[in-house]
């Protein structure tokens, strides 16, 4: 969808960076998650002979199980095409206006979203390992973030200047009263 370029000072501010994307990403999944699990409880246009909600429900028990378990290869899913989605000029639309159509939407944003926490993973996990190897702490870093694809990481020197150590104190001295004569 979108590309963003970021510059880091240091390869560890990159990783931390990372790792706030994730933390974000998990909480927006686990949002999303309670408002599929909310809909599922409450609503009253959901019956339980549904056939569609059926199918939600049990991809919805796959994904806990793959929250439990996330060394399991995920499968990628496919974008099914059936007669209540209709196309408009490129728009997906549902045929009808039901909690079904919504829960699907949420399915399907919960679903790319742990597809993007699991790059992320391992791109922190990379980064770790680059680390541990010994990438200079002195090296900055541009990266690249396309949606949906590698990213892009440029090592360059930090043209930040080094502070000058200066010591700053308050100093008090003790003096001795001596009688000062003035001849005029």
């Amino acid at each position: 969808m979108s590309s963003n370029v970021t510059k880091y000072n240091s390869a560890s501010e990159f990783q931390d960076s990372i790792s706030l994307q994730i933390k974000n990403l998990e909480k927006k999944i686990d949002d999303y998650s309670k408002k599929m699990g909310e809909m599922l409880r409450t609503d009253k246009e959901l019956s339980q002979d549904d056939p569609d909600v059926q199918q939600i429900k049990e991809q919805m028990d796959g994904t806990k199980k793959d929250q439990g378990d996330n060394k399991k290869k995920k499968k990628k899913s496919s974008k099914r095409k059936d007669a209540k989605w209709f196309d408009i000029n490129g728009l997906c639309i549902y045929n009808g206006a039901s909690a079904t159509g919504a829960l699907e939407v949420y399915f399907k944003a919960v679903e790319s979203l742990k597809n993007e926490r699991e790059n992320l993973r391992k791109i922190k996990e990379s980064l770790g390992s680059l680390i541990e190897k010994g990438l200079k702490e002195n090296l900055g870093c541009v990266v690249l973030q396309n949606y949906d694809s590698s990213l892009e990481i440029v090592l360059m020197k930090n043209n930040s200047k080094s502070e000058k150590f200066t010591y700053n104190s308050i100093i008090c001295v003790n003096c001795e009263p001596q009688k000062i004569t003035l001849n005029m």
